[in-house]
């Protein structure tokens, strides 16, 4: 039996030192993986803590007959598609909101472009947590109220954290005119 397979049987058994072990193996590959996609040092750290995250939450399910390796990056891979597709998301709600920044031909469409990345990365910096209560306000467009039934929180915890957000958004993005207004885009 190899090793990674003894490791895969101790950590299914809830073994801690196994999954520092897997995780001393692996990180870095999970790390250079998501850096290829991501293009970020926080979402690909990001993604590799929720990647083994999800492993120490399934360990009584592992196989150890199964390669763990692709089982790793099966998760990856999904975790990076689902990163592309709330990137779209928020891209479509963008143009359809403010139709002048699909025109990238633009100086005006080009900046309110690298303005929205930068809202985008400081949404991702943000816990897991504080950025779906964001995402789900702002992008989905539910109320407090049932916000706060999915999540289990109260109302006004919701409405707290969204104006944190704001503040964090507005205190760390180049206020400018044209910045203000996608923020005001995003944001109120």
């Amino acid at each position: 039996m190899t090793s990674e397979k003894i490791l895969v049987k101790k950590l299914s058994k809830g073994e801690i030192k196994a999954f520092d072990q897997l995780f001393e193996l692996y990180s870095s590959k999970l790390y250079a993986f998501a850096m290829k996609y991501l293009k970020s040092d926080v979402d690909a750290e990001g993604l590799v803590q929720e990647v083994f995250i999800k492993v120490w939450k399934k360990r009584e399910e592992l196989d150890s007959n199964k390669s763990f390796k692709s089982y790793l990056f099966t998760i990856a891979f999904n975790q990076i598609k689902k990163q592309f597709e709330k990137r779209q998301l928020i891209y479509g709600m963008v143009d359809a909101l403010a139709p002048e920044l699909a025109d990238n031909s633009t100086e005006r469409g080009i900046f309110y472009r690298s303005v929205l990345h930068q809202v985008i990365d400081l949404l991702n910096e943000l816990p897991e947590k504080k950025r779906k209560i964001f995402e789900m306000s702002r992008f989905e467009g539910l109320p407090s109220k049932e916000i706060a039934q999915r999540i289990g929180l109260a109302p006004k915890t919701i409405d707290n954290q969204i104006s944190e957000v704001i503040h964090y958004l507005k205190d760390r993005v180049d206020i400018s005119e044209i910045a203000v207004l996608l923020l005001i885009f995003l944001v109120v």
